[in-house]
């Protein structure tokens, strides 16, 4: 489905804070009502009105005395106060009992506010087509339902089943998408109001803003669809100002540059024109909202982006001192801090960042508003008094550009302050596995819940038992002073004293090993003995690698799912880096025979392969000299004289004719640089036939044997250069090293005349005492000729 063809319901709660005093108060349910803020002056500003006491005049711009006096019986339930200002948490739990109730229907639920909720149903109302025939759907099932355009809601259902009649702007396919989904937030409204109690309205299109226009059309306990051919009749009378993104400021500048006031006058601009007036993107958003168009998609989001918290300073509460400031920034934090061990709770997530917001007056009376964020530190504690103390110093920097003093009580503010506000954002997921460590503590025993208890190598395990017993330290300690020992391997090699066995190794296996191991395999197929390295009595080997002790802590244990034998097979390896493992040093010992025996015989290559083979054995008394020779036969290259595997023949072959192509190239290069020199030199006339006939030679060159030639192509072999070129242009070719001589004749004419004319020059020159200076000489290049 497209982002144009959704369906896209936005509910809103009717006079939700009235609805949740009468739930909590029963006695108050029919009666007139509004709830006002808790400052008593003049009965306090009223926030909510229900539907009773708005038909008896009372509307939110009153205070609570003015609302009185239009209706005497109307009752003023006030929000509950906390540490100086409103605590709305009892609106804000409900608000959540609501949203949990709307996730059940969709996973595509957006919070707008406490009272407020986006949501797109495209996918339940495709579901719900597959099973619903929809020439059965009649009006009894769409209670309190409106469609704007049409008189009633019966109309819209009859258009739909006559798929639209004679109306050329109707979409049936979404139209009857519309249809199916007034069912759903039928159901979804009484969902909401069997389970808490409460009632809301909902408006249905295609989009969000268009969902947010109709929802307030029909109200209370009832919702509006808005079919598409329906947006020109909306749009005729609604204020430009009444859409999402256009009541602010960008909406008075729209309204001022255009000189217009309803959305229907927006639409007789073109996009070119609104992308002259304002900037390309937001020409081109003016330009589709006014014809209805907006793909802001539903965002899946349950919790809020922040938490935050506000106090209005006004009048006689502006604050002009450091005292008020610190108490007031003192509430906030406080505050912050109750609900974000809340939301911890809930939704196990911690912010990572901290935004401040303050308003000050001016000395020419006009208020600015500034806001100043902080990034918490891995190691910041998160209370009330971490918020309260960096957000006075972000205040103080912001307005005064001082950092406070320790001992600093109290003292006047260069301005007052009429606005304060603290909120906390940026969330990220608690998991174990992002808390931050030290590199030392991933060497550290940790709990397992799979722990592989096996050993096949009985033997290493008993001299590594031992010699950590033997040791006085162990775990992070030996590590790290294992790993700044400088050990050589010459002489840990001299103290080894185990058993070579024959086992797989590990994925982390060095070369040398895997080398070995097929060495071994080989050498038993052919019945070659292995070779052992006896235990010197008297004489320690190095220190086997430590184990971690892992401890399984139960099912009940609070470790990760990463805290396995995965992660304990890993630090062991980590481990045995910084050892040197007996079975590993005895195979590179072998390893650096069988290099031994090799650099040997590239040093006596004159002899012949047996006699080296004979002497080696007599040498080396051991079986592994000669295992190379045996397993594979050899060859002795012709270029260097080395003995060395068949299969490596075509490798070092390759070798050689790289160093051949090599020396070529810089021959040439020489030879190129010499020729330069000597057709420079005014002094070596003779030598230039010569080289023109060296020239005309032509040089066969190894590298003329790598290049690619089509086959299918006929080509002839050039004279000059020796180069294969194509019949079709040997004839272009053969002009070009014409047109080479040509300009090799000329240069050499005009350098001739020249020398000839300086010199007579410098002679008179000198004669009159006047210093000589050079004339530049003009060469032609090939491509003049060709003009």
């Amino acid at each position: 489905m497209d982002q144009e063809n959704r369906v896209i319901t936005l509910i809103d709660m009717d006079c939700f804070y009235c609805q949740v005093e009468e739930k909590l108060n029963p006695e108050l349910k029919g009666k007139p009502m509004a709830v006002v803020q808790y400052n008593p002056w003049k009965g306090g500003g009223i926030i909510a009105v229900n539907y009773v006491a708005r038909a008896m005049g009372v509307t939110r711009h009153m205070r609570g005395d003015e609302a009185k006096e239009k209706c005497p019986e109307i009752q003023l339930p006030s929000v509950p106060c906390l540490r100086g200002k409103a605590d709305i948490t009892k609106y804000r739990d409900a608000g959540k009992e609501v949203a949990k109730v709307l996730q059940k229907f969709t996973p595509l639920l957006e919070r707008a506010s406490i009272d407020e909720a986006y949501m797109d149903i495209t996918k339940p109302v495709e579901e719900r087509l597959k099973t619903l025939n929809i020439n059965m759907v009649n009006s009894e099932i769409l209670p309190n339902t409106y469609a704007l355009g049409y008189d009633n809601v019966n109309e819209f259902i009859t258009d739909v089943h006559n798929c639209g009649g004679e109306c050329m702007e109707f979409d049936y396919e979404h139209a009857k998408r519309l249809l199916v989904g007034s069912i759903i937030v039928s159901e979804i409204r009484a969902a909401v109001f069997k389970e808490t109690g409460y009632k809301c309205s909902a408006g249905i299109a295609h989009n969000k803003i268009l969902a947010k226009l109709v929802c307030g059309m029909n109200k209370p306990d009832k919702q509006t669809v808005l079919p598409k051919h329906s947006i020109n009749i909306l749009y005729r009378t609604l204020s430009l100002k009444k859409v999402k993104h256009l009541g602010g400021k960008f909406g008075d500048t729209v309204c001022e540059v255009l000189k217009i006031k309803t959305m229907a006058e927006l639409q007789t601009y073109t996009e070119k024109k609104l992308q002259e007036k304002f900037d390309e993107k937001n020409g081109s958003w003016l330009y589709n909202i006014a014809r209805g168009i907006d793909m802001e998609p539903v965002q899946a989001r349950f919790n809020p982006k922040s938490i935050g918290c506000c106090k209005q300073l006004r009048g006689k509460a502006t604050v002009h001192n450091l005292h008020s400031l610190k108490k007031w920034l003192d509430d906030l934090g406080d505050e912050i801090d109750d609900r974000l061990e809340k939301d911890s709770l809930e939704n196990n997530r911690t912010p990572k960042q901290m935004v401040v917001s303050f308003t000050t007056q001016l000395l020419d009376g006009r208020d600015t508003s500034s806001s100043r964020s902080y990034n918490f530190a891995s190691d910041d504690e998160l209370c009330g008094e971490l918020f309260s103390s960096k957000a006075l110093e972000l205040v103080m920097d912001s307005l005064e550009g001082i950092k406070l003093k320790g001992n600093e009580s109290d003292r006047k503010l260069k301005g007052p302050i009429k606005f304060l506000g603290i909120s906390v954002g940026k969330f990220e997921d608690n998991l174990e596995t992002k808390k931050v460590k030290k590199i030392v503590d991933y060497f550290g025993a940790g709990s397992s819940k799979d722990i592989n208890k096996t050993n096949k190598n009985e033997g290493l395990n008993e001299i590594k038992k031992e010699c950590i017993d033997d040791k006085s330290k162990d775990g992070k300690e030996y590590i790290i002073n294992k790993f700044f020992q400088t050990n050589s391997l010459s002489k840990s090699t001299e103290n080894v004293s185990a058993k070579v066995k024959k086992e797989n190794s590990s994925a982390t296996e060095s070369f040398f090993a895997k080398f070995l191991n097929n060495i071994d395999k080989q050498t038993t197929s052919v019945e070659v003995p292995k070779v052992k390295i006896l235990e010197e009595k008297g004489k320690s080997g190095p220190p086997a690698t430590p184990t971690c002790d892992v401890v399984n802590h139960g099912e009940n244990s609070s470790d990760s799912n990463y805290s396995a034998s995965t992660i304990n097979n890993e630090i062991n390896q980590s481990i045995a880096l910084f050892d040197d493992d007996l079975e590993d040093v005895s195979r590179v010992s072998n390893m650096r025979q069988l290099l031994n025996t090799s650099a040997i015989i590239d040093e006596s290559s004159n002899q012949s392969y047996k006699e080296v083979e004979k002497n080696k054995e007599i040498e080396s008394n051991g079986p592994q000299k000669a295992i190379i020779h045996e397993l594979s036969d050899t060859f002795c290259c012709s270029e260097c004289g080395k003995t060395l595997a068949i299969d490596k023949s075509d490798v070092h072959a390759d070798y050689h004719l790289a160093l051949k192509l090599r020396d070529e190239e810089r021959q040439q290069m020489r030879n190129e640089s010499k020729q330069k020199n000597i057709t420079m030199n005014h002094n070596t006339k003779c030598k230039s036939p010569v080289v023109a006939e060296n020239k005309n030679e032509a040089v066969t060159s190894i590298a003329s044997f790598l290049v690619k030639i089509d086959d299918t192509v006929p080509t002839e072999m050039c004279a000059e250069c020796g180069k294969r070129i194509p019949v079709d242009k040997i004839g272009e070719h053969l002009d070009f090293h014409e047109a080479q001589k040509l300009s090799r004749e000329i240069n050499k004419k005009s350098i001739s005349c020249n020398v000839n004319g300086s010199s007579s020059k410098r002679k008179k020159a000198s004669s009159m005492g006047v210093p000589f200076k050079k004339s530049k000489v003009l060469y032609k290049s090939i491509d003049s000729f060709f003009r």
